[in-house]
């Protein structure tokens, strides 16, 4: 039986965090954000400065050990690590105490990592001692899986799970946030894909740039806790990215200092905005599936507290910020009510067919199987 009997008389032990109150130890942790922000940026800064001298390591403010940091870069892969090598280059020269020996950079000459190259890298780890894992991105270490999909995106999640207990290091994977459509926040739908990965992961923290009007022309980022299992969720923290050059105006080092975010950066969601995310959060979170414009106003009316007629303006709101994204689908029975499917590029749907018109009928398993016999095998499997 694949369950296991729980003893609660067994005492809990206590999580313990590589990054206090952000990152635990021996979990997942996932960190979103879009192309170019700085995911690259903060993460080899906390990999640097867990190569100081004990003590001496600190990121974002929080006193960080001394130990093992090993980097899977398969995003943006050149065979050199280029990016990843360019900013430990730029950390150093501000940390000269860092040791280049207390990392492992590497990276996946294939099309993204199979289970047993992740088994090889969970015994890397282990002989290691690694005390952080980083993989860089979800996205293009597991490309043959769609993310979209739970039964797909639960497959490397299980993996990388266990991953982080048989290891009890912090596993951090970062991932793509979708493009912010008209009238929405940056990030307001969270990590791309399928819920799946946000609810395995202990720690969700999302990365956006604070557009620089309101920082006084500064380069700014904000991370945003939005889910942290062990710790305290739903706040922000101010992160100014400062750049040192020689005077030459060549690259000479970076500081990361904590700021203060702007006020409104701070204020709380309305009950309109809330609605609107309870919508959004409805139609994402079943992602493939037919979700009936009965159950987004029931979503928008307990998500935000509304009456009716704000949670209709919620739904129409939700739905032109989803674009393309979310298709409009008309239903069988009286009146052919409303109801709305989500996924990236939908496709339209075919009107309903009388089964008695054609010969025979191939549901959509098949057809899956049928392709799949028609291609060559490929090496990665999930």
């Amino acid at each position: 039986m694949a369950l296991k009997f729980i003893d609660l008389s067994a005492p809990l032990q206590r999580i313990e965090f590589l990054v206090p109150d952000l990152i635990p130890s021996g979990y997942v942790t996932f960190l979103g954000a879009r192309e170019g922000v700085g995911k690259t940026t903060l993460l080899t800064a906390l990999a640097w400065q867990m190569t100081r001298p004990a003590g001496r390591g600190s990121f974002l403010g929080r006193a960080v050990p001394h130990g093992r940091v090993i980097y899977l870069n398969t995003d943006a892969a050149d065979g050199q690590s280029r990016p990843v090598r360019y900013w430990l280059e730029q950390h150093k020269q501000v940390y000269p105490d860092g040791n280049m020996n207390g990392l492992t950079v590497l990276e996946s000459v294939g099309a993204g990592l199979s289970p047993e190259e992740l088994g090889e890298l969970l015994k890397h780890a282990q002989d290691s001692g690694a005390l952080c894992v980083i993989v860089d991105s979800f996205m293009s270490t597991f490309p043959t899986l769609d993310g979209n999909r739970l039964d797909q995106a639960m497959r490397p999640m299980l993996a990388l799970r266990d991953f982080a207990a048989k290891t009890g290091a912090a596993v951090i994977v970062t991932d793509h946030l979708p493009k912010k459509a008209a009238g929405e926040k940056e990030g307001e739908r969270g990590i791309m894909g399928s819920t799946g990965k946000s609810a395995q992961a202990r720690a969700v923290h999302l990365l956006t740039r604070v557009p620089p009007r309101e920082v006084e022309g500064r380069d700014v980022l904000r991370w945003e806790v939005r889910k942290n299992s062990f710790a305290k969720s739903g706040h922000s923290l101010g992160i100014e990215v400062e750049r040192l050059e020689d005077e030459e105006g060549r690259a000479a080092g970076v500081h990361l200092n904590p700021c203060d975010l702007p006020a409104e950066e701070e204020g709380r969601d309305t009950r309109t905005d809330c609605a609107k995310a309870a919508v959004i959060a409805a139609l994402t979170g079943k992602a493939g599936q037919t979700v009936t414009h009965a159950e987004l106003l029931a979503a928008a009316i307990s998500g935000g507290n509304v009456k009716e007629r704000s949670a209709q303006q919620a739904v129409r709101e939700a739905l032109g910020a989803l674009g393309t994204q979310a298709q409009e689908v008309r239903l069988g029975g009286r009146g052919a009510p409303r109801a709305y499917r989500y996924g990236p590029e939908a496709q339209p749907i075919p009107a309903p067919v009388d089964l008695q018109d054609v010969p025979f009928l191939i549901v959509e398993d098949e057809l899956e199987a049928l392709s799949a016999a028609s291609e060559p095998e490929e090496v990665l499997r999930w």
